[in-house]
């Protein structure tokens, strides 16, 4: 592994418990909802060590800045009482996976065809294994249908005695 490849694998793993340990506060409209210079990989590492840390599952969202489902579904996540009670959940990690993106590689991972449809979600279990991933574009039609739909597809994954929030 490179130097600065290494050198930011170790910030990004220290950093990462502390970036979820709380949920953050609600994003501004307009913002990026990817980070497009994150390496996939290391994040979702990372994502998976705070996971394994706090007790919560991982959720790994694949997805583009410029995809209108995208933003429907951090919309839906991202609102209030719904994000503390998510938050309690998942630790959740958003991969950049736009054409071009070295990402794009992770997708074949979890075999998701980009061309099916974004948003895809791979959610793990208590385990960290995982438990579900949307690989037929699942996500598009349920964000054509609005935020309380996304959430009520997230409530659904959440473990079943956890409070749930709308």
């Amino acid at each position: 592994m490179r130097p600065t490849l290494r050198l930011a694998a170790a910030l990004l793993a220290l950093a990462a418990p502390l970036a979820v340990a709380e949920p953050p506060a609600p994003r501004e409209e307009g913002l990026p909802i990817y980070d497009t210079t994150s390496v996939g990989a290391l994040a979702i590492e990372a994502a998976s060590r705070a996971a394994a840390a706090s007790g919560r599952r991982l959720l790994v969202n694949f997805g583009t800045n410029d995809c209108a489902p995208c933003r429907v579904v951090n919309d839906a996540i991202y609102e209030e009482p719904f994000l503390t009670a998510f938050f309690t959940q998942f630790v959740p990690v958003f991969v950049d996976v736009a054409p071009g993106s070295a990402n794009r590689e992770v997708l074949a991972r979890y075999g998701i065809d980009p061309a099916k449809g974004l948003p895809a979600v791979v959610v793990s279990d208590e385990q960290l294994r995982v438990a579900e991933t949307t690989k037929q574009g699942e996500l598009v039609a349920i964000a054509a249908r609005g935020k309380d739909a996304v959430r009520e597809w997230l409530l659904a994954r959440f473990r079943k005695d956890e409070p749930q929030q709308r």
